[in-house]
């Protein structure tokens, strides 16, 4: 390969896998949340410094890698004060202006140390402390105030302006939330759920986290999402291309949305069912209805006088033409025909017992159930 060519492989940037819609969302929620902090600040504050110009990396970090570790509530808040702190500190220290070389280094060290400490490390916190020794008279000054006023509040208004906004766009949730794992070990034997008695384990890819040493911009949450993309990939390139049309019932058993409770449950029973598919006239899914949604709406939450309150609700609401839209579940598992099978196979394992296959008016063409899926995978591996 040509020297020239090797060097700009070297030195090209990996492609983006940022759709150009979340590009511009990103963007323009940046561009939202620096304003909303910089004219708040200044309408509390009236005089400079108002806004300090770490702000403008913080929301890089917050609008673009929110489920970065430093872009948590905590990492922001905590990491500005810590670094204002440092940076007030060692311009106290070291006030000459030919001392700053030397306030400056001695900030940035206690800034990190400070942050490490705390788990609160958040980069932009280093232009926070250098602004502390650097910033002019106006910032000499306030000397500890400075914390407050107006580095705290930039800190909050941003944070603010995250959990509104990122909480607020598809796809996006602020602040990151923790795993349980991540808050308690739990006592005594723990079954792994189904996906993970072979192969990699989540408590693996945490273990191997934490045992690493370095600090890693990537969340167990993400983590576990990318490694799960990589498992559903891997099972598709091993199983080829099946899809849910192809190993779908097209034999169908619904009940529609305006039936009446005592027609469900007739059917459920007639059919030896634990629950059916819910449509509208039109044959689109709506939802659907479990015997543990008629339990549910009995009231009977114990075995004893069960018989007596499901006969109440089904005579008597069906006087009264109460009907099965009432009581049932609109969240239901929906692909099309065709999608991979590999999309079922986790929703499955984690104890979905079945998926309904609609086109793209929602208008139900089958279903797949737990046993269809054992099936394919056992034909495509055979």
């Amino acid at each position: 390969m040509n020297p020239l060519r090797a060097a700009w492989l070297r030195l090209k940037p990996e492609p983006s896998g940022v759709a150009a819609a979340e590009q511009w969302r990103s963007a323009l929620a940046g561009a939202a949340a620096v304003f909303a902090t910089a004219w708040i600040s200044w309408q509390v504050l009236g005089a400079p410094p108002f806004v300090i110009a770490s702000v403008g990396a913080s929301a890089v970090i917050l609008f673009v890698l929110p489920g970065s570790p430093f872009a948590q509530p905590w990492a922001v808040v905590g990491g500005y004060l810590v670094s204002a702190a440092a940076g007030v500190f060692a311009a106290g220290v070291l006030p000459e202006l030919h001392d700053q070389p030397y306030a400056l280094s001695l900030a940035i060290g206690l800034t990190i140390l400070g942050q490490l400490a705390l788990r609160c490390l958040h980069p932009p916190g280093g232009a926070v402390a250098l602004f502390a020794v650097i910033g002019g008279e106006s910032v000499r000054v306030l000397g500890w105030k400075l914390l407050l006023t107006p580095i705290l509040l930039n800190a909050l208004l941003l944070v603010a302006m995250a959990l509104l906004v990122n909480n607020l766009l598809p796809g996006r949730h602020y602040p990151r939330p923790l795993l349980e794992e991540d808050l308690v070990e739990e006592e005594g034997p723990h079954d792994a759920e189904p996906l993970e008695r072979t192969g990699l384990r989540r408590q693996d890819l945490h273990t191997a986290l934490r045992n690493y040493g370095h600090l890693v911009d990537v969340s167990n949450e993400e983590l576990d999402e990318i490694v799960a993309l990589a498992e559903r990939q891997s099972f598709r390139r091993s199983f080829g291309e099946l899809n849910c049309g192809e190993i779908m019932s097209r034999a169908l058993l619904t009940v529609r949305h305006d039936a009446t409770l005592l027609e469900a449950w007739r059917r459920l029973r007639q059919h030896r069912l634990s629950m059916l598919l819910v449509v509208d006239s039109l044959g689109r899914l709506e939802g659907v209805v479990a015997i543990e949604d008629f339990v549910r709406a009995a009231g009977a939450d114990t075995p004893r006088g069960m018989r007596q309150r499901l006969y109440r609700l089904l005579r008597l609401n069906f006087a009264r033409d109460a009907t099965v839209g009432s009581i049932m579940r609109r969240e239901v598992l929906a692909v099309a025909a065709a999608d991979h099978v590999a999309e079922l196979v986790e929703p499955m394992a984690r104890g979905i017992h079945q998926a309904a296959v609609v086109d793209g008016e929602r208008r139900l063409v089958g279903l797949i159930t737990q046993s269809d899926l054992v099936a394919a995978l056992y034909r495509g591996n055979g």
